[in-house]
């Protein structure tokens, strides 16, 4: 569910009977432009959320009601106060204020040249504005002093809200949101697409000792479980995020392997990763592994290019990737495609079709002998857990990009209705897994190449 908690909840009729955009929306609009600039939060209604139902509609109506302290009614004609969402909305806020539930809080009609007789009762004892005489800045001037003064009548133990002025930024992280406990899914359900690539390599090397570079180690779920068993292995893993290895260094460290820092896309990436070199003693790599991170980076094949001098003559480098284009399903209703073309569609988002390109990166960065050796995931058989693990593994985060641009832009309207409807229909593709009838299926690209 969004994460955002509303002072203020816009109440209006979206289109025209014609279908058009109705007067009252323009109005909506530059009244919540105008919440904006004063550090107000208001809810402004998520029509994008139609597409999945009135039912989830309703519940986002609900969820922002609960929250508000204050909802505006715009109304330029009676028909429009009259129409099923405008009253559902208004005599639902109503009623909470008549039965206790909501205290300290008010309506305030934003209505048009309508007959006194005929505003809804509802709306009849607030304090009212006229769209003819009062501008969008006068009510806003007035919710912005009611809540102040609401937030002094309230104590700290009734949960008051105060206004809301902006929110931190962020950005998606490995220790975000439910990161942690989805890496530690994915470890495992991609264990099978690691081992047939990882067994054909060491069956490939003949040495006493074998060196191993874990790109992009985050917590070391997936560097303990697969590096540590190899008895003639020293593993080391890199990562960007200091808190995650600084997880992996107290709980997922072995005598044969160790985690240090490295940013792959630095300028000094070459001095970084030839200082662990040193430090642990080891001339080159006889392989190097990297599980789902090519995708994040902004140039693959530099990235893959630069990795390569390391390696040692006869070394290979394995590297898994996904496609969102490989997915398969069946009793979806269409979810899947619209979480996909939303995700993707998101600034900041990974290359979320990356899977197909590796074997030609590998090709193209100077690797020879290229194999792919993908392997297909697919739910047939699979318990209700375990379908539970594969949505949270491949769908779960992706609201993390949505969330962080609202973060960092929390009166954006367009970021926050694309959070909601993201988070309704990840519910919404949830519930799809546990049904017997939903059947889906993906590709882990895993590509296997030599140096020499």
């Amino acid at each position: 569910m969004a994460d955002g908690n509303y002072d203020v909840f816009i109440s209006f009729k979206n289109r025209d009977f014609s279908g058009n955009q109705s007067r009252d929306s323009e109005i909506a609009k530059d009244l919540f432009d105008e919440f904006a600039k004063v550090g107000v939060s208001a809810f402004f209604s998520n029509i994008k959320l139609l597409e999945l139902g009135s039912a989830a509609y309703k519940s986002s109506i609900e969820k922002a009601i609960d929250q508000a302290s204050v909802m505006v009614v715009i109304g330029t004609c009676i028909e429009y106060l009259e129409t099923e969402w405008v009253t559902y909305e208004r005599e639902s806020f109503h009623n909470d204020i008549l039965s206790g539930l909501k205290k300290n809080a008010c309506i305030v009609p934003y209505l048009g040249n309508i007959e006194s007789a005929k505003i809804p009762r509802s709306l009849r004892g607030y304090e009212t504005f006229s769209t003819e005489n009062h501008t969008v800045k006068d009510v806003a001037s007035f919710v912005v002093n009611f809540l102040k003064n609401a937030e002094t009548k309230t104590s700290k133990t009734d949960g008051a809200k105060s206004v809301v002025t902006g929110m931190s930024a962020s950005s998606y992280k490995a220790d975000a949101g439910h990161e942690f406990r989805r890496l530690k899914i994915q470890a495992d359900y991609t264990k099978p697409a690691d081992m047939p690539a990882l067994n054909y390599v060491l069956g490939k090397i003949c040495k006493p000792k074998i060196n191993i570079l874990d790109a992009g180690c985050a917590y070391g779920f997936v560097t303990k479980d697969r590096f540590s068993g190899i008895e003639n292995a020293f593993t080391v893993g890199l990562d960007v995020n200091e808190k995650c290895l600084d997880y992996a260094r107290k709980n997922n460290s072995a005598d044969n392997i160790v985690y240090e820092y490295c940013h792959f896309e630095a300028e000094d990436f070459e001095e970084t990763i030839e200082a662990v070199m040193q430090k642990h003693g080891i001339e080159s790599f006889d392989i190097i592994f990297s599980s789902l991170v090519i995708h994040h980076l902004k140039n693959p094949n530099k990235f893959l290019k630069r990795v390569r001098r390391y390696l040692s003559k006869d070394g290979y480098i394995i590297l898994r990737g996904s496609d969102d284009g490989s997915i398969v399903s069946i009793n979806d209703d269409g979810l899947i495609q619209k979480i996909v073309d939303l995700h993707m569609s998101t600034p900041g988002v990974s290359d979320r079709h990356n899977g197909r390109k590796i074997y030609a990166q590998l090709l193209s960065s100077g690797y020879k002998n290229v194999k792919m050796m993908n392997y297909v995931k697919e739910i047939s058989g699979m318990d209700i857990d375990e379908r539970n693990d594969i949505f949270e593994e491949r769908f779960a985060y992706r609201r993390n990009y949505l969330k962080a641009l609202c973060d960092k832009n929390p009166f954006d309207m367009e970021k926050k209705n694309n959070l909601e409807y993201m988070d309704f229909a990840l519910e919404c593709l949830e519930n799809k897994f546990s049904e017997d009838a939903f059947w889906y299926c993906e590709i882990d690209f895993v590509g296997v190449a030599q140096k020499k």
